[in-house]
């Protein structure tokens, strides 16, 4: 459909790929739009049982390489764009990091936005669900269906992919050892990432993962069917950090405010690094950890534990 047959791609034999539309019910996904790049990745408003009624705010969850720019510099002034509408652009006030380092750190590869404005009124919201391999597969024989939302490279266009699913960690599998990630086989390509694997069942829609990589030790051509000497297409799970910190920035009302007036039209990052497990104070203020990070390369980035 979108790819020409003998090109390089993550599409896994017949391309499921089409157009969102409306009617699919997916408002709640968007993109981000950072100053200084031309890359449009994907991010969803999420809802938390834990978020204030009277918030001006919501949550948005992405990867952490949406937000590193050309040599490793932290993006400076980005927008999440609801449906990737740019005249409906809304600015990011505030963004905690899993990792500064998401090609070394795959597992960590998630982010959590601070978004201006009360946005899903309008365009709904999306729970995450924390769900292991077993718990995927067994739930898609009893008739879970899986879904992936995103878009092809810079193209603005979004798109979502269907008749896909979870699929197996081999030993010899990227992330094998990692109870952070999943597998799964939706198609796509590179400008997909940061777009939800959402589980639908019995009607009801969760987030299972937030795609991050099409990484593959073996590139395979459009048409080949997925066979489990491939990798298959990465997505990182709501557990461990991720969930803590989705949890903590939901339970912490914030004052947009105080988050306009401290972002300069730049904004800022906070990231609790591999290094502090165990040592780091857990209920902290996610924002109490880490806001000098804002806008200096990670390679200079200094350890917050």
């Amino acid at each position: 459909m979108f790819v020409t047959p003998g090109a390089y791609a993550n599409v896994f034999d017949h391309d499921d790929r089409r157009p969102l539309t409306a009617e699919d019910g997916f408002d709640a996904v968007g993109q981000i739009a950072c100053a200084n790049s031309t890359r449009l990745p994907i991010g969803t408003i999420i809802s938390h049982d834990a978020l204030p009624d009277d918030r001006d705010y919501e949550l948005v969850v992405t990867v952490a390489h949406t937000f590193r720019g050309r040599g490793g510099v932290m993006e400076t002034r980005c927008d999440f764009l609801p449906g990737g509408d740019r005249e409906a652009a809304t600015p990011l006030l505030h963004v905690a990091l899993g990792t500064l380092a998401p090609g070394r750190a795959f597992h960590h590869d998630w982010a959590v936005a601070i978004v201006s404005g009360r946005l899903s009124d309008t365009h709904g919201a999306l729970p995450l669900a924390t769900l292991t391999e077993d718990d995927l597969l067994s739930l898609e024989e009893a008739g879970a269906r899986y879904s992936l939302v995103g878009k092809n490279g810079e193209r603005p266009r979004m798109l979502i992919s269907e008749n896909c699913a979870p699929v197996p960690k081999l030993h010899w599998h990227h992330g094998f050892f990692s109870q952070g990630e999943l597998n799964h086989n939706c198609d796509m390509i590179p400008g997909w990432s940061g777009g939800p694997l959402v589980m639908t069942l019995d009607g009801k829609r969760q987030i299972v993962g937030i795609n991050a990589t099409e990484l593959n030790g073996i590139i395979h051509k459009v048409g080949d069917a997925y066979h489990p000497r491939m990798f298959a297409n990465t997505a990182i799970r709501y557990t461990g950090d991720f969930k803590a910190t989705v949890a903590r920035m939901a339970a912490t009302p914030f004052n947009t405010d105080d988050l306009s007036a401290n972002l300069h039209e730049q904004v800022a990052f906070s990231v609790l690094p591999e290094s502090c497990k165990g040592e780091a104070d857990m209920t902290s203020n996610i924002l109490d950890l880490a806001v000098e990070i804002a806008l200096v390369p990670a390679a200079e980035a200094r350890s917050f534990c």
